[in-house]
């Protein structure tokens, strides 16, 4: 069974109407204003268990810069984390940060940081950073890699984070693109697919995506079912042979 959940990179709306139509949304502490702990725990309530809240660590932690603004913000991001009771924590690098060694061990250390058995951790890369020389990096740092499934072939495994980039309210990718996603995506046990658009082209994608998914499945062989949202997990105790 493929475990789909498909949302935004930032929350649209009112959560309880958001909740109805998607099933994952990133949140990014520090960058964007966010409601205290005790809101924080209201918006965790007003959501199914197996919802996803995808906490993406702030610009300054992104940077990779050691001192106090890193340190700080990285502890407030894990505070929410918590607070969220996130599946996933990402940490998504400028094109800045080019493939140089001294970069490589930064992203490492910096992951060491976060406890691994806790939200399922992964690591996106913007730049000049060849498929492989991404692929490495990850697993040196223990975590997985995010890739765009509908440009980018994805690594092997059973779980995947990939980002649909820039989809706006006028923008859809074609059900032939959709369809090559849903092949890249294949038989996976979680997928975290996150839509760069508008809460029409997010619905719109994860509705063809699941209809793609499940035309590419090998239903009578493997007894597959693709549903949109995910049973109940236990969040930040997640185990995931991968990492």
């Amino acid at each position: 069974m493929a475990r789909l959940h498909v949302g935004l990179h930032a929350l649209q709306g009112d959560i309880k109407k958001y909740k109805d139509q998607l099933d994952l949304v990133e949140i990014r502490p520090v960058d964007m204003s966010l409601p205290g702990a005790p809101g924080l725990r209201k918006w965790r309530k007003s959501v199914p268990p197996a919802f996803v809240f995808s906490v993406v660590l702030p610009r300054v932690v992104a940077e990779l810069a050691p001192g106090k603004a890193l340190d700080d913000a990285l502890a407030t991001s894990l505070e929410v984390a918590t607070t969220l009771e996130a599946r996933c924590i990402v940490l998504s690098t400028s094109t800045e940060i080019r493939p140089t060694a001294a970069n490589r061990k930064r992203i490492a250390a910096l992951f060491a940081r976060i406890p691994g058995e806790g939200a399922l951790r992964f690591w996106e890369p913007r730049g000049m950073w060849e498929r492989e020389d991404v692929i490495d990096t990850a697993r040196a740092a223990g975590v997985l890699p995010v890739f765009d499934a509908a440009r980018d072939d994805l690594p092997r495994g059973s779980v995947v984070y990939t980002r649909l980039r820039s989809l706006g309210a006028q923008t859809m990718l074609s059900a032939a693109a959709l369809d090559r996603v849903a092949r890249r995506l294949g038989e996976r046990r979680d997928i975290f697919l996150v839509v760069e658009g508008t809460r029409g082209a997010a619905i719109r994608a994860k509705s063809t995506l699941v209809a793609a998914l499940a035309r590419s499945a090998r239903a009578p062989e493997a007894g597959s079912i693709i549903a949109p949202v995910a049973p109940i997990v236990r969040p930040l105790v997640a185990e995931d042979e991968e990492q």
